[in-house]
């Protein structure tokens, strides 16, 4: 089910989204859902590999919260060349994973 939601963007920001998707034969609301999910999605993967990054998650926890499988995850890490952070919680929780 949608439900709305109320959000004040500056105005030139609005006529270039107006804009855009007038030219590109879009339904503004369907494109406002598109790009709000795709940068959450995006913003919420930042967010989480930062705090594994700084320790606050194991792999583990990464994973699970990500939705990933670890071969996966290991892919995401090098895909944003980071660096797979490995302690003995971690080896020690890799049979369940």
């Amino acid at each position: 089910m949608l439900k709305p939601a109320t959000v004040r963007i500056p105005e030139e920001f609005l006529k270039e989204i107006t804009s855009f998707v007038k030219n590109m034969h879009l339904d503004k609301s369907a494109y406002l859902r598109e790009i709000l999910q795709k940068g959450f999605d995006e913003d919420r993967q930042v967010r989480l590999l930062e705090k594994y990054q700084t320790g606050d998650l194991s792999v583990e926890e990464a994973c699970r919260m990500l939705d990933l499988n670890m071969w996966d995850f290991l892919l995401l890490l090098k895909k944003r060349n980071m660096a797979l952070k490995v302690n003995l919680e971690d080896w020690l929780n890799s049979v369940e994973l």
